[in-house]
């Protein structure tokens, strides 16, 4: 009876010990091209890693030559646009009008949710979507004006560490070799 005692406390502190970690964007290299009109006409393309700070500071290629943006700023679990302030304007109503924001091969593979922050405007969740490791932002028609930022969500699964999974898995495997033994 003591030796399962022991091992069911063995196996209770291995699970209560395994942690958990969340993906994210941080050290990725990221391109984000600007669509217009339709998805495949690409006005601009822009290149960096995500790191702590801004990763385009006064671009002026987003959209197209238009210089709207103070700075696009990519964070572990979010993206986010800083207007400038007199950006008051609609985007057009077209098939295509926003970002394809391209990231490391496996960046995006936990990504569970896209959501904007809450806003009064007219972005809606449904501009958002991903695939593989790709995500789109589509203003299609979305008001800004007035809008100093517009902030977008990332919500990542989450996942066992893995120094903690492999903790949990020696655990395991010390559990039947010592079970064979006896």
């Amino acid at each position: 009876m003591s030796i399962m005692k022991n091992s069911l406390l063995a196996i209770a502190m291995l699970i209560i010990g395994t942690s958990s970690a969340n993906a994210g964007l941080m050290g990725s290299g990221v391109t984000a091209n600007y669509h217009y009109a339709t998805y495949g006409s690409i006005l601009h393309t822009e290149i960096s890693t995500v790191a702590a700070g801004n990763e385009w500071v006064n671009p002026t290629g987003f959209p197209g030559d238009w210089d709207a943006f103070d700075y696009i700023d990519i964070g572990d679990d979010y993206i986010h646009f800083d207007y400038k302030d007199d950006a008051c304007c609609r985007w057009v109503n077209t098939s295509y009008n926003g970002f394809e924001f391209i990231f490391d091969s496996g960046v995006l593979a936990d990504l569970s949710a896209v959501s904007f922050s809450a806003n009064t405007d007219d972005y809606v969740d449904s501009m958002l979507s991903w695939v593989d490791d790709t995500l789109f932002v589509n203003w299609q028609g979305g008001n800004i004006t007035g809008v100093d930022s517009v902030h977008i969500n990332l919500t990542f699964a989450s996942i066992p560490a893995p120094a903690s999974a492999l903790l949990l898995g020696l655990g395991l495997v010390g559990l039947s070799l010592r079970r064979r033994n006896k």
